[in-house]
């Protein structure tokens, strides 16, 4: 489409042809890919000798991970021990809104990283006593997509959105919903508002990626919570 500008600056539309998009894969370097895989390998070894899980929560900015790990450490945390490694850009916010219920927190800055690698989450872990913690969860840079191609040593990666990105958010990024265990269709109260009809979702997150279950969750009200918790292997009691 070609625009020219009238006397009042206002755009006139004239119609050509439509343009067939251009589409550049971009790779990640493969060296830098098999280390990152050996560090990580380190990591599972190293937590499997002391029996401790540790779960990569994916998810943009806004999609509440942040607030499920406030709730799971104010709720579940009671008799046993939480470890957060929390990954930003900048600051430690999250990790100060985790910790005051009593979960230990560590943050690591990533500048312009757009997501955590595992020789950052293995100097993480070498600063603590492993053997203290009997849960690890890591809370990845918040976007939908460097961190699903990225192993950080977790046994498994969920993936947290909410009705506030709206309807087709499953749709949009298949790599990182495929490359998941589990994700987490969050803020459902907000659902009213937002205009959202959550079965609807739910249906086309089925029919889009029929393996991978889809658990419904608001922090507000407690809602499908417990299940969440219970599907990691958390314990609730």
């Amino acid at each position: 489409m070609t625009h020219r500008r009238d006397k009042k600056n206002s755009f006139l539309h004239s119609h050509e042809e439509p343009q067939v998009p251009q589409v550049i894969n971009v790779q990640i370097d493969q060296k830098i890919q098999e280390k990152n895989d050996q560090i990580a390998g380190r990591i599972r070894q190293k937590r499997q000798n002391f029996d401790i899980p540790m779960i990569d929560i994916m998810g943009s900015v806004g999609s509440g991970k942040t607030s499920i790990l406030e709730y799971f450490s104010r709720e579940f945390a009671k008799n046993q021990k939480l470890l957060v490694i929390n990954g930003d850009l900048a600051t430690d916010i999250d990790a100060q809104r985790i910790s005051r219920f009593g979960s230990k927190c560590i943050q690591i800055n990533t500048g312009r990283g757009c997501h955590l690698m595992a020789f950052q989450i293995e100097k993480a872990l070498d600063t603590i006593d492993l053997q203290k913690y009997d849960f690890i969860f890591v809370e990845n840079v918040g976007n939908l997509i460097c961190p699903s191609s990225t192993d950080v040593g977790a046994d498994k990666k969920i993936t947290i959105t909410s009705v506030t990105e709206g309807p087709y958010v499953f749709r949009k990024h298949p790599v990182t919903f495929r490359m998941s265990d589990l994700a987490v269709l969050n803020k459902i109260d907000l659902a009213l508002a937002m205009d959202i009809d959550i079965h609807e979702v739910m249906q086309g997150s089925r029919e889009l990626y029929p393996q991978l279950e889809v658990v419904p969750t608001s922090t507000k009200t407690g809602e499908g919570m417990e299940v969440f918790a219970e599907k990691i292997g958390l314990s609730i009691n």
